[in-house]
């Protein structure tokens, strides 16, 4: 039987990367990696990092940030919770 932090599909964020300073420091990874690789950076742009990211597919270029899976599917989450909380 698999651990349960190695399910991709059903995977919930560990409670440690699941806060705003992490959130920050991933996102902030992120946005070094894609400025260095594509001289831009944009609110789609860091979910596309980051979602290759949490999928097991490390982003090209992103080998040195540090972001690990579960890092980057509690920062999507969270910028998609602050995205929504804006919306309303």
């Amino acid at each position: 039987m698999s651990e349960p932090s190695t399910m991709r599909s059903h995977r919930r964020a560990l409670e440690y990367v699941a806060n705003p300073d992490m959130a920050a420091f991933t996102v902030g990874q992120i946005a070094i990696a894609a400025l260095r690789q594509d001289g831009t950076l944009s609110v789609e742009t860091l979910r596309r990092h980051l979602a290759r990211i949490a999928s097991g597919r490390e982003a090209e270029g992103a080998g040195a940030t540090r972001v690990n899976p579960d890092m980057a599917l509690a920062a999507l989450r969270y910028i998609e919770a602050l995205l929504q909380n804006e919306a309303a």
